[in-house]
């Protein structure tokens, strides 16, 4: 997870993590932008700490193969 969120931070991003309704939620940000996240994934009730690292990696994958 550290590798994760450092790799974010080298890209000028943001990490988020929240509880919205009731579910887990990550979001990346562009620097100190918090109005519009660039990505965000929401996760199922008792899922977060099995899948965090998963889609916190596939978030980064998706705005790398974007061109971030």
């Amino acid at each position: 997870m550290r590798d994760l969120i450092e790799r974010a931070l080298l890209l000028g991003l943001s990490v988020t993590f929240s509880q919205e309704g009731g579910f887990p939620v990550i979001r990346l940000f562009k620097g100190a932008d918090r109005l519009t996240p660039l990505a965000s994934c929401s996760l199922g009730v008792g899922q977060f700490r099995e899948t965090v690292e998963d889609s916190l990696q596939e978030l980064l994958l998706d705005l790398e193969r974007r061109g971030f």
